[in-house]
């Protein structure tokens, strides 16, 4: 396979492949449940557009840690780079927006 343009790699195949937005925002929403440790039920991304390139607006919980803000920080970034090399897109910004925090369940004791 050679690089095309914009670093995208191309086949001796002809034709194209599109990634429909539904499913980018399938793929940022498990990515990000991931990456913050939290059910991708409870994970919400839009998807927006950064001076040409992909915005990720992801919100939901992160899992209990002890530097949320780094964690979070971090996982932002992670966001943005696994996103994009999965999808073969451009992506400028991964804003997250935390919205609880995720304990792992303790087996009640009866």
């Amino acid at each position: 396979m050679n690089a095309g343009p914009e670093g995208l790699a191309q086949s001796s195949v002809p034709g194209r492949v599109e990634i429909t937005a539904r499913a980018l925002t399938a793929l940022a929403r498990a990515v990000a449940a991931e990456r913050l440790g939290a059910p991708a039920k409870r994970v919400r991304v839009g998807l927006g557009d950064h001076a040409g390139a992909l915005a990720l607006d992801v919100t939901g919980p992160i899992r209990a840690q002890a530097d949320v803000l780094g964690a979070a920080s971090a996982a932002a970034e992670r966001v943005r780079s696994r996103v994009s090399e999965l999808s073969g897109r451009q992506v400028g910004s991964a804003h997250i927006e935390l919205t609880g925090i995720v304990r792992e369940h303790e087996d009640r004791v009866r």
